[in-house]
């Protein structure tokens, strides 16, 4: 009873309307009581309960925080089943789960925000009407920053990756926080010591990351050559380089691998078939690594505060070897299919891929 029961009376007096002084009239003790309950300067007699209880129609164990509590148990049950599935890549799976989530508690808008979320992962053009019900819901009724900015995120790619929609889109991400006010600036002005060097280091690695992604999409909407392309990619290469000098990436080996495949794409394009195995070699060396990840922190200088985490979600059952080992074998490379190079590093990544 000490734990929840004056966030309970605030919360029944919120949702279910009236005032403290009705509350104080149905009961016949004094506003100042109800007052100080709310406060949690003091709690009412145990008899006054069913009474309460009755005044909000809730059961005693809601009034207490008992059915919160186990509300708020299951959900993380959810949560920590989601995050297995997402590991396997069984996304349809995750759909599922989050539909029995939502069945079972359908007005948890943190349900709500991750069955919204795993929706846009499975196909977002499929679900755009629902994950934008969702999402509008949110940002209705919730105050809940994290919320809202997973419902804005959703509401952007569903508006223009799915309706193609770029009005709307900017609408929502316009709602979103600039770069300079984000929890992530705030906090290494206030955090002191190990734990600010931390949070830097994090904000690095994060920022980094970052800008190849932008770099990239430079070159997925631009109209540029192979040449300024494979320029583009070895400018996202170098700047993961200079932050993993020691070649300890973590769960980064996995954007490594992207990089050098699709690099090794741009030079097939040009004829270059030598530039074109070195940038598969090294795609296969990164994808390996990220399958066969290490524990512990970051190694280099500028991370080494970080803890690694191979977490991530997907949406996809492969491995990173696996998804490198099925494009190798694909018509694409039909013309290397007998090379020994191309033969060299399918056996590479035979060794750990999951198909």
């Amino acid at each position: 009873m000490t734990i929840h029961l004056k966030e309970q009376l605030k919360k029944l007096r919120r949702e279910r309307g009236g005032t403290q002084e009705d509350l104080a009239a149905h009961l016949g003790v004094t506003v100042q009581a109800v007052s100080k309950w709310e406060r949690g300067e003091g709690y009412p007699d145990i008899n006054l309960l069913p009474a309460i209880a009755s005044f909000y129609n809730v059961t005693i164990d809601d009034l207490l925080g008992v059915g919160q509590m186990e509300k708020e148990k299951k959900i993380k049950e959810y949560r920590e089943r989601s995050i297995e599935l997402s590991l396997e890549g069984k996304t349809e799976e995750r759909v599922k789960l989050w539909r029995e989530a939502k069945k079972e508690f359908p007005n948890d808008l943190s349900v709500i925000e991750w069955l919204m979320t795993v929706l846009g992962i499975a196909d977002c053009k499929e679900n755009a009407d629902e994950i934008i019900e969702y999402g509008q819901r949110i940002l209705e009724e919730s105050t809940d920053s994290n919320l809202r900015s997973g419902a804005i995120q959703s509401l952007c790619f569903a508006y223009y990756s799915a309706k193609g929609d770029a009005e709307s889109a900017i609408k929502y991400a316009d709602m979103a926080t600039v770069y300079g006010l984000t929890k992530n600036e705030l906090m290494r002005h206030i955090l002191e010591g190990d734990k600010a060097v931390e949070w830097c280091q994090s904000n690095i690695q994060e920022l980094v990351d970052l800008i190849g992604l932008n770099a990239l999409t430079m070159c997925w909407k631009g109209e540029y050559d192979p040449k300024d392309t494979i320029r583009a990619y070895r400018f996202v290469i170098d700047l993961f380089d200079l932050l993993y000098p020691d070649g300890n990436a973590g769960a980064y080996h996995e954007r490594y691998a992207n990089y050098y495949e699709q690099m090794a794409h741009e030079y097939k394009t040009l004829g270059d078939e030598a530039e074109m195995f070195r940038c598969l070699e090294k795609a296969a060396e990164h994808a390996i690594r990220d399958d066969t990840p290490e524990d512990g922190f970051y190694t280099a200088f500028m991370v080494n505060k970080v803890v690694m985490d191979k977490s991530g979600a997907k949406n996809y059952q492969e491995n990173r070897s696996g998804l490198l080992l099925k494009q190798l074998q694909g018509k694409a490379y039909d013309p290397w299919r007998n090379d020994k190079r191309l033969l060299r590093i399918m056996e590479r990544l035979r060794s750990v891929a999951v198909m």
